[in-house]
C-alpha cells in the first residue's frame, strides 16, 4: 500500500460571514483604528445540515490604542487671538500619530481536524491630513492543527494493524506553525483602502505526520465607502478580496444600511457561490450584536442547510458613542 500523510491547508484568516468585524486578523494595519477598546466574540455553525459533524468556529479579538494623538485643546492656554496651538496646527504630525495593538484567538473544528491558535498585531497610524491617515501594521500568529484519530477509520483490526495508523499513534498527529504578515491601510471617516500580504514568514515550529500545505491565501485587498442618504441613514458598500495561492481572488461584495447608527442590516455576495444576510443592533454605546445567515447558491445547497453566525461586540471607553470605522 502507499502511505500518504493527511494534508491540511493553512488559511490564516478568520472563517466568518462577518470578516469586517475581525479586520485586524486580515490586515494588521486595522489595529487601533477605533477610538475605543474593541472586544469581539463570534460563534459560527457552518453547514447546519451536517448535524453534530458540522464545522464550528470561535473567534475572539481585542484591539485598542497604545497611544492616542496629542490633543492640546484639553488643557490649552488660549493666546490673545483666542486660538490654541492646535488650532494653529502647530503640533508636529508625528505627535498626532496613533499606535494600535490587537490580539486574536480562534478555535476551529472541522470533522476530525481541529485548529487552535492566536496572534498579536501592531499598527502605526500617521496623519496625512486632518481627516486622512496612513497605517502600516505587522502581525504574528501561532496555530496548532491536530487530527483526532478517534474520528478516523483505517480498517484497523487487531490481527493486521495498519502501518500508517500505527505511525500516527506513535509519532503524534499535530502540527504547530508560525506566520508573520504585514499590511497597509489608508482611511478617513468616509472610506478606507487596504492590502495585506500573509506569508512573509511561514515556518513550522513542531511537526509530525500531518502535512500542512502552503497557505491557501497569500494576501487580501479591502475597500469600503460611506454615503449619507439622510440625517439618520447611511449606506456603506465594501469589498474584501482574498488572494489565493493560484493567483485568483475570492471576493465578497457587501452593502449595509445603518439607521441612526443603532440598527443595521446588509447582504453579501460571495463569488464562491453563496449569499449572506446580516442583521445587527447596537443596544447602547457599549454593547452590540449581529447575526448572519449564509446559504449556498450552488449544488452544495441540498446538503449544507445554511450557516449561522453570532457576533457580540463590547466597546469599552466609548464615551463619544462612536460608530465603527470599518464595515
Amino acid at each position: 500500500m502507499c502511505l500518504v500523510s493527511p494534508t491540511v491547508i493553512a488559511q490564516f484568516v478568520p472563517n466568518s460571514n462577518q470578516v469586517f468585524q475581525f479586520a485586524p486578523s486580515v490586515n494588521p494595519a486595522f489595529s487601533g483604528i477605533e477610538r475605543y477598546k474593541d472586544l469581539k466574540m463570534s460563534y459560527r455553525y457552518q453547514w447546519a445540515g451536517f448535524g453534530s459533524d458540522a464545522p464550528k468556529f470561535i473567534n475572539l479579538s481585542y484591539n485598542f490604542r497604545l497611544k492616542e494623538p496629542l490633543d492640546l485643546t484639553l488643557h490649552a492656554l488660549r493666546t490673545t487671538s483666542g486660538t490654541t496651538a492646535q488650532e494653529k496646527d502647530d503640533i508636529p504630525k508625528i505627535k498626532k500619530s496613533i499606535h494600535g495593538l490587537g490580539f486574536n484567538f480562534f478555535n476551529e473544528s472541522v470533522g476530525p481536524v481541529s485548529r487552535l491558535g492566536g496572534g498579536v498585531n501592531y499598527a502605526f497610524h500617521y496623519p496625512l491630513t486632518k481627516t486622512l491617515r496612513l497605517a502600516a501594521g505587522i502581525g504574528a500568529m501561532i496555530d496548532n492543527t491536530k487530527i483526532n484519530l478517534d474520528k478516523l477509520y483505517f480498517g484497523v483490526n487487531g490481527v493486521n494493524p495498519d502501518p500508517f495508523y500505527e505511525q500516527l499513534v506513535n509519532n503524534g498527529s499535530n502540527h504547530t506553525e508560525l506566520n508573520i504578515r504585514a499590511g497597509v491601510l489608508i482611511y478617513s471617516p468616509r472610506y478606507y483602502v487596504g492590502l495585506s500580504y500573509f506569508p512573509i514568514v511561514y515556518t513550522p515550529l513542531k511537526t509530525s505526520e500531518i502535512t500542512v500545505d502552503d497557505a491557501f491565501y497569500k494576501g487580501s485587498v479591502q475597500a469600503g465607502a460611506a454615503f449619507t442618504v439622510s440625517s439618520t441613514i447611511q449606506l456603506k458598500p465594501s469589498i474584501l478580496a482574498l488572494w489565493q495561492k493560484d493567483n485568483k481572488f475570492a471576493i465578497d461584495y457587501n452593502i449595509k444600511m445603518y439607521i441612526e447608527q443603532k440598527l443595521w442590516f446588509g447582504v453579501s455576495y460571495r463569488d464562491i457561490e453563496s449569499m449572506v444576510g446580516i442583521l445587527g443592533f447596537n443596544f447602547n454605546e457599549l454593547i452590540g450584536a449581529s447575526y448572519a445567515y449564509e446559504f449556498s447558491t450552488s449544488g452544495m445547497q441540498q446538503f449544507s442547510d445554511g450557516s449561522h453566525e453570532l457576533v457580540l461586540s463590547v466597546r469599552l471607553n466609548n464615551f463619544k458613542r462612536l460608530s465603527p470605522q470599518t464595515w
